[in-house]
């Protein structure tokens, strides 16, 4: 599911949001994942979590110390709901972006403004983040097909360094 949930919600709080904006934002929390029991039964499957609260990067991170790896993340591929950006300079930013940011971010390479603002904008009823072998990317992608879910891969798992970041922002 794409990212800004967050945002769409503090902008509604602030009487900023547009009405087509805010109800493509509630479709989207009423959207179930349910599919992720499917998921988890490909073999290849690594990891499997739904992003809520701590935002995409906390979830991640979790995942990432969880399994011992790191990952690379293209911040141009993330998804994102509409004219997110047109309300983060708007200032509609929630309490909790930088909560999440100060507990969490110094695992993170140097992030600009607007990276932190996205990776760390608490989630409701966000999209499964999941970790997938090259081996089994055709039957996850058959499989959410067939379930007429979107796809979008965001990044890879790399091995950890020696250095106490643990996720790299491209």
């Amino acid at each position: 599911k794409p990212l800004g949930v967050g945002i769409l919600s503090t902008a509604q709080k602030q009487k900023k949001v547009t009405s087509n904006d805010y109800q493509q934002a509630v479709e989207q929390m009423c959207q179930l994942n349910d599919i992720g029991s499917k998921i988890a039964k490909i073999p290849g499957v690594n990891a499997i979590t739904d992003v809520t609260g701590f935002g995409l990067a906390g979830h991640l991170l979790e995942v990432c110390q969880g399994s011992k790896v790191g990952a690379t993340v293209c911040f141009n591929d993330l998804p994102l709901l509409s004219n997110i950006y047109s309300y983060i300079d708007k200032g509609c930013v929630p309490g909790g972006t930088q909560r999440n940011y100060d507990s969490y971010g110094h695992f993170f390479n140097k992030l600009t403004i607007l990276q932190n603002t996205v990776l760390c904008d608490p989630q409701t009823n966000g999209g499964l983040l999941v970790t997938v072998s090259d081996e089994s990317l055709v039957d996850f992608h058959e499989l959410l097909k067939s379930h007429q879910i979107k796809l979008k891969s965001i990044g890879k798992i790399t091995e950890p360094n020696s250095t106490k970041e643990v996720i790299h922002i491209e």
